[in-house]
């Protein structure tokens, strides 16, 4: 398909964009749990930490983007990208008490930014599935970068100094924020608006075929350094560098959805499904790095692409006037795994250690795609190429 100039753009903003907020926000999200255990945390004070900024980015998602009109929540938009390189400095400051607030300003500043990201793709409707496509891939994209670049930072500096090195990303989304497009009007009935996103077909497939893999991922992003220091001895930078091939194989895996666009979605996610569950049980099995590495890889392939088909299945199964709704408490939804699963898996990890904190994922994996297969399994939406 040859794309138009201004969709050719429209892609290039939302390359830039994705890949500055993204490689930002998962920085935060990555290197909080590692400066507040040098700080003194416990596991479960780490998940605790992790929640906190989880509920502020819920707050931003699901309240503020859903209940401002187009020209206040452009406002709201700028004003959060303009606030990011700001808390990041709180971070580099910050001790035990700063912590705890920064984490939750980071929270709302992305909660309001990156649904309206999502959105982008229903600019130009018609390429609605090849734009979430870019989306995803430079999601990807972001979590190869920025991953690689914390990686050679921590060769040299302390998880506190990352902060101010990622400030150039942050002051990028801010610069570019005022291009953001608002796409979706204020609804007169909130409630109304909730209800039906809550129970549409595109929310509800999208909620469990996501949460088969966040489960785990929020797992990773949250104990996977901290594990691979204290439970295997390795060093900082080594053990952050375990994202590296899980990133780089997630990035491939949506670039091959971008260019060769998903037709049976329910055949994909079924793929999907079994790789993050062998992936699991060779993680679960590895006691150094080699075979750790291997699993991540076979990991990214399930990171790739689970987001991008729950984007895809709200797409084909939404309205555009329910779109901003529905992709808001998407996002919302995501954010709720991140208040909960953190603060569960630390309490475990203390009473029971690390590895039976990984034994639990898997149950939770086959779990929500045996719901997801159970009612969306004959979903005409999903079978073919719209």
């Amino acid at each position: 398909m040859r794309l138009e100039r201004d969709v050719v753009s429209l892609v290039v903003l939302i390359a830039l964009l994705t890949i500055a907020t993204r490689s930002v926000n998962y920085m935060v999200q990555s290197t909080v749990p590692p400066l507040a255990r040098e700080l003194g945390l416990t596991p479960s004070l780490i998940g605790a930490l992790a929640a906190v900024g989880a509920v502020g980015q819920l707050i931003g998602s699901s309240v503020i983007n859903v209940a401002l009109g187009p020209s206040p929540r452009k406002k709201a938009v700028v004003a959060a990208a303009f606030a990011i390189p700001l808390v990041l400095a709180i971070f580099w400051l910050s001790g035990v008490a700063e912590l705890w607030i920064a984490s939750f300003l980071s929270g709302l500043s992305f909660g309001v930014v990156m649904p309206n990201l999502i959105n982008l793709a229903s600019v130009r409707p018609e390429y609605a599935e090849r734009l979430l496509a870019a989306y995803s891939l430079s999601l990807s994209t972001s979590l190869v970068i920025g991953p690689a670049y914390e990686t050679a930072i921590l060769t040299r500096y302390s998880y506190r100094d990352v902060f101010l090195f990622f400030l150039p990303l942050a002051i990028l989304l801010a610069a570019l924020s005022p291009r953001i497009p608002i796409v979706g009007a204020r609804s007169a009935d909130l409630r109304a608006t909730y209800r039906s996103a809550l129970f549409s077909k595109g929310f509800i497939s999208a909620a469990l075929a996501i949460t088969s893999y966040n489960v785990p991922f929020i797992a990773f992003v949250t104990y996977l350094p901290i594990y691979a220091s204290e439970e295997l001895g390795l060093a900082k930078a080594v053990a952050y560098s375990l994202f590296l091939p899980f990133f780089a194989v997630s990035m491939l895996t949506r670039l091959y959805m971008f260019l060769r666009p998903v037709r049976d979605v329910n055949k994909a996610f079924a793929v999907s499904v079994a790789l993050t569950l062998l992936g699991l049980a060779v993680f679960y099995a590895s006691k150094n790095y080699l075979l750790l590495a291997a699993a991540m890889a076979i990991l990214g392939v399930p990171h790739g692409s689970v987001f991008t088909l729950s984007t895809i299945m709200i797409v084909r199964t939404t309205s555009l006037e329910e779109r901003n709704a529905v992709n808001s408490l998407f996002s919302s939804y995501l954010v709720i795994l991140g208040t909960a699963i953190p603060p569960a898996l630390g309490a475990s990890a203390e009473l029971w250690g690390y590895g039976a904190m990984w034994l639990v994922l898997a149950p939770a994996v086959a779990a929500m795609s045996a719901a997801f297969f159970a009612l969306f399994g004959k979903t005409k939406e999903f079978r073919g190429l719209t």
